[in-house]
């Protein structure tokens, strides 16, 4: 059997959504800032610089592995799957595998390009081949694959394994058109999957869960795309064994459901958006803690990283990036009068966005009420009539997305 360690407790770390696109396809010129201008308000201009930061914490604390589930490349260039690897590459040497999923964005990606002046041009697609060789330190870990998709299962431990599905929707050859959101379980996917949980189940393992899609609708508006398509057949597959949490991503928000569901799901926010946060999963008998993080950037990088816009104060330039992604929203579903009043119920929005993408959305019973009935959420309203059960949607959870201990 395979392991990645023999410790009785391990801990692995949670990242999801990078969207990293490699310095070398971007000059800071017009297209390009368009594309960060328009890019729903994650930072997609200074990700190299972030992630080689968060590698330098890794191999600090060396968690026993590191899983990424999913859109590691902002647009499928097969130049930034290269640099990403490279990126992490020191994970090895620390004794940290890197663990890495596939997303809509990464293989066969038709958007793949390179951004110079006001132009852009067409640039190597990442193909099945391409991913499975670039993230070969991954691969090479695995208890078993997949032969039909790029799926795969890990031991962490003698005790713990973990199954990685590649849920994405593509074809077989180089695209032409935008990445598909959605996803799915093919029927060679599910032979093997069965196959994997049977064969953990009779080796007396505990198992987790992982893809790029998710298992249940985490917004009662938003979700289109973003459930695994049939996610219900899913579902009814993996309750049958001990499978006991998923992880998944690509909603870009934080949140959590583990109260009334056969298997709890944890959804990790976007890297390259909000406050870059991470999950921290620790492991033991009988026992699953996770804790959601902020990468405390400014400790890892270099004097003259520090002194480099946006680095002087990294998270403030993303708390700008988000903004300006509300201020679109806004200019599609608000009427501004120019009121203080009006300006209120603007900020009160940026701050429910905020919560929600950072999975602080969970409000008490009177906390709710209490907002519900305060005139800026009135004027919100009255600002966006068309808003309102989206409004409601931001603050629909009942549990805490920070944090999440279970215990068989």
């Amino acid at each position: 059997m395979k392991v990645i360690t023999d410790k009785a407790n391990p801990e692995f770390w949670l990242l999801s959504d990078p969207h990293l696109i490699v310095d070398s396809l971007h000059d800071f010129g017009p297209r390009f800032e368009q594309m960060q201008a328009t890019s729903a308000g994650k930072d997609i201009t200074y990700q190299e610089t972030a992630l080689r930061a968060f590698v330098k914490k890794v191999v600090e604390e060396k968690p026993d592995a590191v899983v990424i589930t999913g859109d590691l490349t902002f647009n499928g260039a097969k130049a930034s799957a290269k640099k990403f690897a490279e990126l992490f590459a020191p994970l090895k040497k620390a004794g940290v595998a890197l663990i890495a999923i596939p997303g809509n964005h990464d293989i066969f990606d038709g958007w793949a390009r390179r951004f110079e002046a006001d132009q852009e041009y067409r640039v190597d697609q990442l193909s099945p081949r391409d991913w499975r060789e670039i993230f070969s330190a991954t691969y090479d870990l695995a208890e078993s694959l997949d032969p039909n998709s790029l799926s795969f299962a890990v031991n962490l431990n003698p005790h713990w394994r973990l199954i990685c599905l590649d849920s994405n929707i593509y074809g077989h050859q180089e695209s032409y058109g935008h990445p598909i959101t959605s996803g799915n379980l093919t029927d060679s996917e599910r032979a093997w999957l069965t196959q994997e949980l049977e064969t953990g189940q009779k080796a007396d393992q505990e198992m987790l869960f992982f893809m790029h899609h998710n298992l249940y609708d985490h917004n009662s508006v938003v979700h289109d795309g973003f459930r695994l398509n049939n996610a219900a057949e899913l579902l009814a597959l993996l309750k049958k064994y001990p499978v006991r949490c998923a992880f998944s991503g690509h909603i870009h928000a934080q949140h959590i459901m583990a109260k009334n569901v056969a298997i709890p799901e944890i959804v990790s926010s976007c890297f390259a958006e909000t406050d870059q946060g991470y999950g921290v999963v620790k492991l033991g008998n009988n026992q699953l803690d996770y804790r959601r993080k902020t990468f405390d950037i400014d400790r890892y990088l270099t004097e003259q990283e520090k002194k480099a816009y946006p680095f002087n104060d990294f998270h403030s330039y993303l708390v700008k990036v988000f903004d300006g992604a509300n201020d679109q929203l806004m200019e599609h579903f608000l009427t501004f009068d120019g009121t203080a009043e009006g300006q209120e119920a603007i900020s009160l929005l940026k701050k429910l966005h905020w919560n929600y993408f950072t999975g602080q959305g969970n409000l008490t019973p009177a906390e709710l009420a209490t907002l519900k009935k305060s005139a800026t959420y009135q004027k919100l309203l009255q600002m966006g009539p068309n808003l309102r059960w989206y409004l409601n949607s931001l603050t629909e959870s009942q549990e805490s997305s920070q944090e999440l201990t279970l215990a068989w």
